[in-house]
């Protein structure tokens, strides 16, 4: 029987490498367990069954529009969480819709009432990545009075002189008044006007000046408006010391079904207009601060996180 002979030298250097194995052997267990754990936590997300429901909160990502769902025929977009949708032109978008400087999912505890309850109800039931759409009937979303009023197309009277308050105007026209100094500036009729501003009523009084037989374009903030984007024009026919009279033209409208047309917005300070409908004689209007009250709203939604 042949005897290995391990030398006194060898002995040694076995005893110190030992050491550094084992410290090897429990950093590669450690890093193996770390992998697992990273793949087993993917593994339970990708497969995690939860489901929204009442109580819980969400966040989703959504767009809502008038008329149909994004990007479906006849759609206008009135708001969006997604900076991709509200950035693009081929969308069709409101004309009262504000481009935002930062976009994110909405926040929603569902069933507290923050937010409308179709809206909330509709997520009740989806997975994290669910991709689902909800109509919300107008009187199940922003009910307000109802103020949809036809006026005749020719005929149309301005106040010739009117008023609102210094913050409304501050905000319409981007002007801050000295109290008591005429300004002359342009309105958002077109027309040139000279304003002066109250600092007992903290109001501004606003004397309109048309030249009857000149024409004149809606232009928001007293600027001119681009080629193309005219949507409200008014012939003057007559002015004196208390009214303006008109006839109006709507332009570059889209039509949606018969007289009616896209919602187009037009704020006059004094009041905002909503012009759905223009016949060859009249059109048809409601006056709201904002254009989804009474309103069906379609909404596409995306889930987005349940906590």
């Amino acid at each position: 029987m042949r005897a290995t002979v391990i030398m006194a030298g060898e002995e040694t250097k076995k005893k110190e490498h030992d050491p550094i194995f084992m410290v090897c052997l429990v950093l590669f267990v450690i890093a193996a367990i770390a992998v697992l754990g990273v793949y087993a936590a993917d593994q339970l997300a990708s497969h995690d069954d939860r489901v929204a429901a009442y109580g819980d909160s969400v966040t989703v990502d959504y767009t809502g529009s008038y008329y149909n769902y994004v990007k479906e025929d006849g759609a206008l977009v009135f708001d969006t969480s997604y900076k991709s949708v509200a950035t693009d032109d081929s969308i069709a978008k409101s004309s009262d819709f504000t481009v935002r400087t930062s976009y994110s999912p909405l926040s929603v505890t569902i069933g507290s009432g923050s937010a409308l309850a179709l809206f909330e109800n509709s997520i009740v039931g989806h997975k994290v990545g669910d991709v689902f759409k909800v109509k919300i009937p107008a009187g199940e979303g922003y009910v307000g009075p109802d103020t949809t009023a036809t006026a005749n197309l020719n005929g149309f009277t301005v106040p010739t002189t009117q008023t609102m308050p210094n913050n409304a105007f501050k905000t319409l026209y981007d002007k801050t008044l000295t109290a008591g100094v005429p300004t002359d500036f342009t309105t958002v009729y077109g027309w040139n006007a000279t304003a002066v501003l109250s600092s007992s009523s903290n109001t501004v009084t606003i004397m309109n000046k048309p030249v009857a037989g000149s024409s004149y374009t809606f232009s928001p903030n007293g600027d001119a408006p681009e080629t193309g984007s005219e949507k409200l024009t008014f012939a003057v026919t007559y002015a004196d010391k208390d009214n303006i009279t008109c006839n109006l033209a709507f332009k570059n409208t889209t039509t949606v079904s018969g007289n009616t047309i896209q919602m187009e917005a037009f704020d006059f300070g004094t009041q905002k207009w909503y012009v759905e409908e223009v016949s060859s004689s009249t059109f048809t209007y409601k006056t709201s601060d904002r254009g989804t009250v009474n309103e069906d709203l379609y909404f596409e939604m995306k889930l987005v996180s349940i906590s």
